[in-house]
């Protein structure tokens, strides 16, 4: 894919990913850069920027702020005290977060189960394991272009619920999050989003239903349902679809959340992994 940006951008393994080289995020950037960053991001759902040893958090945070407004983790426990818009990500606790060992273990796009999920996520790897900790992503818009015909006129007009109630209550019985009380879980309602969504800044159609998330397909009887979700979890997540991402020290990486889903894979749990993580918000699915 050739896209004309005064930046150089290596495109990487996969054609959902892309490295931007030569950026300091630490410099003030110009808007003729983030007009650049933006475009880049908009050609290839997953933009890496290595060597990013030095950035700080308020500069981080600055970053972020450049591509929209910043969206909070409903999961308290896990932000920074002093950042709160930054998720901390670690298996050792910083900052005085919540240490968690199975961070998005599991297929996902970030936070589909509010009404308006994020656009995009920026994650700053600051302690990488020597082995293990990769993180994958499916590129979900390709994975609806390789949909048969009959399957992609099946999916228009159809709905699917998202919660997050139940991966979290999974997880606190596992004993891998806080024990929340029952009027604290209630906070995590089911919202409807449309299986097959438009991106708001290319037209591009992307399956938008994950495993972490995605409960049922509304209006259709349970075997039905899981059948539908199970095959379009498996189809998105074939190797064609996937960049894996082998973290160093230093790399952030950025993933447009409309188009893509991803998971952490695992690791040496006596082995540190520690991130920082920025939420851009997004518009309403259609």
């Amino acid at each position: 894919m050739t896209i004309t940006i005064q930046i150089p951008v290596k495109p990487l393994d996969n054609p959902l990913a892309a490295e931007v080289v030569g950026l300091d995020l630490n410099m003030d950037l110009d808007d003729q850069t983030i007009a650049d960053l933006h475009k880049a991001w908009m050609a290839y759902p997953v933009l890496v920027v290595r060597g990013q040893e030095n950035l700080t958090m308020e500069r981080h945070l600055e970053y972020s702020r450049r591509f929209g407004d910043l969206q909070r983790h409903t999961v308290k426990e896990i932000l920074h005290p002093e950042f709160p818009e930054i998720l901390v990500l670690s298996n050792r606790g910083r900052g005085g977060a919540q240490p968690i060992n199975n961070g998005g273990a599991y297929w996902h796009s970030d936070i589909t189960y509010e009404d308006v999920p994020p656009m995009g996520s920026i994650l700053h790897g600051l302690i990488t394991p020597p082995e293990g900790g990769d993180t994958l992503y499916a590129d979900m818009t390709a994975a609806y272009d390789a949909l048969d015909d009959a399957t992609k006129a099946k999916l228009e007009g159809l709905k699917a619920v998202h919660t997050y109630r139940t991966r979290y209550e999974a997880m606190m019985n596992a004993g891998v999050r806080p024990v929340k009380t029952e009027e604290e879980l209630s906070q995590w309602v089911d919202v409807i989003h449309p299986i097959a969504r438009t991106h708001p800044e290319t037209g591009k159609k992307a399956i938008f239903v994950n495993e972490g998330f995605t409960s049922r397909v509304e209006g259709m009887g349970d075997n039905e349902s899981r059948d539908l979700l199970e095959h379009l979890f498996e189809h998105s997540t074939q190797d064609q679809f996937v960049y894996r991402h082998k973290w160093q020290q230093g790399d952030v990486v950025m993933w447009d959340n409309r188009c893509t889903m991803h998971r952490a894979t695992d690791y040496d749990l006596s082995q540190e992994r520690s991130m920082h993580r920025t939420t851009v918000r997004g518009t309403r699915p259609v």
